[in-house]
C-alpha cells in the first residue's frame, strides 16, 4: 500500500529542531497537510520560523539537553493545545571532529546529553503527556519519529561523539519501541536516516573534513516523515529506517523480527 493512499490526518505535532534545516523544511510540508506544528529550538530564531508557517502556529525556546526545560515545554503544550499527536525529534548538535585521543571529554558528554539523553526527554515527556490524554486521542496512534544516521549504523572516524550519540538513540528507540508493545501503549516510535541533507550540519562535516559521497535531497526525509505519521504506518515500530527503504510496502505482518535494526553480524 502506498503512501499516498495513506496520507496524514492532521494533528498535534511537535518538531523539536524546527527553526532550520531539516527540521524547518518538514515542519514546511507538514503545514501544508493541514498538521497543527509546534517549533521548539534553543535560540528566538524559533519564533520567527513559526511566524513563517502561518497563524496557527506555535513555538518554544527548549534546551533539549536539559529536563527541566523539556518538562517546562510539555507542560506549556499540555496548557495551551491539552495533548500531543505526534513528535518529529529534529534537535541535534553535530559535535566536536577529530580523533577520538585528542578530544575534549566535556563536549563529547555535551553531545551525547543533547543527543541521546535529549531524544529521551522528549520521547518519555511526550509518552507522559499521551497517557494523560489518552482520553482525547485514543481514535489514533500517538507518532515519534528520532533522526539518526551520520555513523548511526556504521564506523565513522573523526565524528565519535555524533556517530556515538545516534547509535545510541537507535538502541533507544527498539527498547522504548518493545516497552511501549509491553505495554499495550498505541505509539510507534521509529528513528529515520536522512541521507546527508543539504544543511548547515552538513556544511561543518564537511569543513571538518568528512566524505559525503552523495547529497539526499530533502523530499525524501520528508517523504518518509509523512509515511510515518500516517495510517499506514501504524504498527511499525522501532525499527531504523533509511529513507532510500521500500517503506510504503512495510507493514507489521511482514516485517521481519530483525530488519531495519542494529544487530552484531555472526562468524
Amino acid at each position: 500500500m502506498s503512501a499516498a493512499t495513506n496520507p496524514p490526518q492532521p494533528a498535534r505535532v511537535l518538531v523539536t529542531g524546527g527553526s532550520r534545516g531539516i527540521g524547518f523544511e518538514v515542519a514546511r510540508d507538514l503545514v501544508s497537510s493541514g498538521h497543527q506544528l509546534w517549533l521548539a529550538a534553543t535560540t528566538e530564531k524559533v519564533h520567527e520560523a513559526a511566524r513563517q508557517l502561518g497563524p496557527n502556529h506555535s513555538s518554544s525556546c527548549v534546551d533539549i539537553g536539559d529536563p527541566r526545560s523539556v518538562a517546562a515545554l510539555f507542560a506549556e503544550i499540555r496548557r495551551e493545545w491539552r495533548g500531543l499527536d505526534a513528535v518529529i525529534h529534529a534537535a541535534a548538535e553535530l559535535g566536536e571532529a577529530g580523533n577520538f585521543w585528542q578530544l575534549d571529554p566535556d563536549k563529547f558528554a555535551h553531545t551525547l546529553r543533547v543527543n541521546t539523553d535529549g531524544a529521551f526527554f522528549v520521547v518519555r515527556a511526550f509518552v507522559q503527556l499521551w497517557l494523560e490524554t489518552s482520553v482525547q486521542t485514543a481514535a489514533r496512534r500517538g507518532k515519534i519519529v528520532l533522526f539518526g544516521g551520520g555513523g548511526a549504523g556504521y564506523g565513522y572516524p573523526q565524528f565519535l561523539p555524533y556517530g556515538t550519540s545516534k547509535a545510541a538513540a537507535v538502541r533507544m528507540c527498539e527498547t522504548m519501541s518493545m516497552e511501549l508493545d509491553a505495554a499495550q501503549i498505541p505509539i510507534d516510535v521509529n528513528i529515520i536516516a536522512p541521507g546527508a541533507n543539504d544543511t548547515a550540519m552538513l556544511a561543518a562535516v564537511r569543513a571538518a573534513g568528512g566524505e559525503v559521497r552523495t547529497v539526499v535531497p530533502f523530499s525524501k526525509p520528508i517523504a518518509l516523515c509523512r509515511w510515518l505519521l500516517s495510517t499506514g504506518s501504524d504498527g511499525v515500530s522501532g525499527r531504523f529506517i533509511h529513507v532510500n527503504d521500500p517503506y510504503p510496502t512495510l507493514s507489521p505482518e511482514t516485517l521481519r523480527a530483525e530488519s531495519l535494526r542494529l544487530r552484531r553480524i555472526d562468524l
